[in-house]
């Protein structure tokens, strides 16, 4: 008989809260350079044009996607060593973070080929649907949203990813069947908790963003100095994005964690 893990995600939102509240100097150096620093940089590389017309055209500037998510993916890996290992330092984190490295890009090539292998059966359906009805069709259509519904399902099962290479040394698969063994019948109430969590972080940056770049917009009104007033914009940006997906951060790790140890006591309900 399959068992499904009780846990309170009230709990470690809890002890989230106290954890930030605990160690925001640690905490806060490694969220600004593993999440704002990428922020800024990637509102700097958009072209202006495409920024006005509010598209973001292909272009050289996408170049930039690479480093700013490897920066980023090392933040994910840093913050959660910081909160899975007692004492550890902010060098110390960033030390972590460079050791999954390998393990890191071999995620990135099992996303890479999972993309491929969804892509083969949509590009054979509209193959398919081009000659019965010379467009897209039912069948493509069916295709497409069943990748979709693939790809939130794996997105929600390997939900403590980042978490779970940080606390050992392991491969990347190796990892991705951790993160499987310890979300086992969790998949609803995680996909709940992300449509919850992405909703709440859509919020909250729209109620900061949008005073500060109003604030910003003032600021280089008065000194005639547009240049001033993005750079002001996209600091804020980068700091508030900092301050959303650290807390995230630090909010998978725990549940990591309550997972990890509730793993060992199977129980009727979550």
């Amino acid at each position: 008989m399959k068992h499904r893990i009780r846990i309170s995600l009230g709990t470690v939102w809890e002890t989230t809260v106290a954890f930030v509240r605990a160690e925001s100097p640690l905490l806060a150096p490694l969220a600004l350079l593993g999440f704002g620093l990428p922020t800024v940089a990637m509102l700097l590389a958009v072209p202006i044009d495409a920024a006005e017309a509010g598209i973001l055209k292909p272009g050289p500037w996408m170049a930039w996607l690479l480093p700013c998510g490897l920066v980023s993916m090392l933040g994910s890996i840093a913050v959660s060593a910081l909160v899975l290992t007692p004492g550890i330092s902010v060098r110390e984190s960033i030390g972590v973070a460079i050791a999954r490295l390998p393990a890191a890009l071999g995620l990135l090539l099992l996303y890479v080929g999972l993309q491929v292998a969804l892509a083969v059966p949509l590009a054979l359906a509209t193959m398919i649907d081009l000659r019965a009805s010379g467009g897209t069709g039912p069948f493509a259509m069916t295709i497409n949203l069943a990748d979709i519904a693939v790809t939130i399902w794996l997105f929600v099962r390997v939900l403590p990813i980042w978490a779970v290479l940080a606390d050992r040394p392991q491969s990347a698969w190796a990892a991705v069947r951790t993160a499987f063994r310890l979300t086992r019948g969790c998949y609803a109430r995680l996909l709940a908790l992300r449509i919850v969590m992405a909703v709440a972080a859509t919020i909250a940056m729209v109620v900061l963003l949008v005073p500060i770049g109003a604030i910003a917009q003032l600021i280089g009104m008065a000194t005639g100095n547009v240049v001033v007033s993005a750079m002001l914009s996209f600091v804020a940006t980068g700091m508030v994005i900092a301050a959303v997906i650290g807390l995230w951060t630090v909010y998978v790790a725990r549940l990591y964690r309550a997972l990890e140890l509730a793993a060992g006591a199977p129980s009727s309900g979550i």
